[in-house]
């Protein structure tokens, strides 16, 4: 495999981590793909663009078995919805045992039209991916496709295997694995047009919608509710044959990847909004507040999950303790962001 750090590549390296103040780490991999190919083609107002309403739900199987946790920015996966004009859908890319080839046909097309493409392939069969011959379970994984060429392919992906020859998250692989991994899998094609909206109606639905699912919840494990029934989560994982694996990849991963992200996103949007500062000192010192109080539930967040990697390690009463300490302090700044949106509405 060879490195792809030549200039024109700067996808999901260190050239945009520092982009708008965002904490690459904390967006989900779908969101950081296409931010980076946002950003590429000219759009350099990505947070709030990509910003997502709070949410927080404990996801399970129809047979009550855990799946995930996910927060705001996997809520709308399906169906994403963005602001300043964003928008973007998945589409299935072709599969056809007699006409292998045309899996790829999608990503010609959007790599034709002048975009990366975030594709989620299926990973098991691509030699550089940290899923190789791990069998797909939960939230399909997303890189980013750059350029095509005979025999291989330019990529951006932040979870490789060491030894896979990427550097900076960046590197090639063959494009028969591509191939074979596009088959039936999901692209997700992105346009960036002129806004239809105004900011004041895109950003009262952002807050809005934030009070509605945190307090209002439709799932019946969610909003501020849900947080409380974290520590139970975790202790019904006790008695589980897998329990260092499920609460590592269902509960301290998901934390990570997809709950923090929403309120780091959020926070960066309210810390630097021109509109809410022109309401007055009373509206501006809010919106000031509630950033840094969501700044504090991001990392209050990754606290919690930082905790239950180390009970998925070493199971006791004293870590287990500690992950209903940072559950409790978490739901009380929580608390407090709740209110201060609902003020800001």
């Amino acid at each position: 495999m060879m490195p792809a750090s030549a200039a024109g590549f700067p996808y999901l390296g260190t050239e945009l981590n520092a982009v708008e103040d965002i904490a690459y780490p904390r967006l989900s991999c779908w969101l950081h793909c296409l931010r980076d190919s946002l950003y590429a083609a000219g759009v350099r107002d990505t947070a709030r663009a990509l910003a997502q309403p709070l949410n927080f739900v404990v996801e399970r199987t129809p047979t009550g078995e855990l799946l995930t946790l996910y927060g705001g920015q996997d809520t709308d996966y399906h169906a994403p919805r963005f602001q300043r004009g964003v928008t973007a859908r998945w589409e299935t890319s072709p599969d056809d045992p007699d006409r292998p080839d045309t899996a790829l046909d999608l990503v010609r097309r959007e790599l034709a039209r002048g975009h990366a493409v975030p594709v989620s392939p299926e990973l098991s069969g691509m030699r550089h991916s940290e899923y190789y011959r791990i069998p797909f379970f939960g939230y399909p994984h997303t890189l980013l496709v750059h350029r095509l060429e005979a025999g291989r392919a330019f990529v951006a992906d932040r979870n490789t295997r060491k030894g896979s020859g990427f550097e900076d998250n960046r590197g090639t692989i063959g494009l028969a694995e591509l191939r074979a991994g596009m088959a039936g899998a999901p692209v997700l094609v992105w346009d960036a047009h002129e806004p239809q909206a105004d900011w004041e109606s895109e950003l009262g639905r952002l807050l809005e919608r934030s009070v509605r699912q945190m307090t209002e919840p439709v799932e019946a494990q969610a909003g501020l509710a849900g947080l409380l029934d974290l520590p139970g989560v975790i202790e019904e994982l006790a008695e589980a044959g897998e329990r260092r694996s499920l609460l590592r990849t269902r509960v301290s991963g998901p934390l990570q990847r997809h709950v923090s992200g929403d309120r780091h996103l959020l926070a960066r949007v309210l810390a630097d909004d021109a509109l809410l500062r022109s309401r007055g000192a009373r509206t501006a010192a809010l919106a000031a507040d509630t950033a840094g109080l969501l700044g504090r539930s991001s990392d209050a967040v990754l606290d919690l999950a930082r905790a239950v990697f180390l009970l998925a390690g070493s199971w006791s009463a004293e870590t287990l303790e500690l992950c209903r300490r940072r559950v409790r302090e978490l739901h009380t700044v929580e608390t407090r962001v709740v209110d201060g949106l609902a003020g800001l509405c």
